[in-house]
């Protein structure tokens, strides 16, 4: 599961933007802005999923952090 999750070259990029602090959904958004926001969301759906980031909600955001451990 973790090979599939960063055979992506976004995902990886995702990655890459988690490893120095933790960003909202719409920080991630912004940054990868040729992406529609529900494309970001899937990404992001299969890194939790292979359990390389870690999500906390605080309110309305949605927090990721990278969750190097399994690496």
């Amino acid at each position: 599961m973790i090979f599939k999750a960063l055979a992506h070259p976004r995902r990886r990029a995702m990655l890459d933007r988690l490893k120095d602090q933790p960003q909202t959904t719409g920080m991630l958004c912004a940054a990868f802005a040729d992406m529609d926001r529900c494309t970001v969301t899937q990404h992001l759906k299969v890194l939790e999923d292979a359990d390389l980031i870690l999500v906390r909600r605080a309110g309305r955001e949605r927090w990721n952090s990278l969750d190097a451990l399994p690496i």
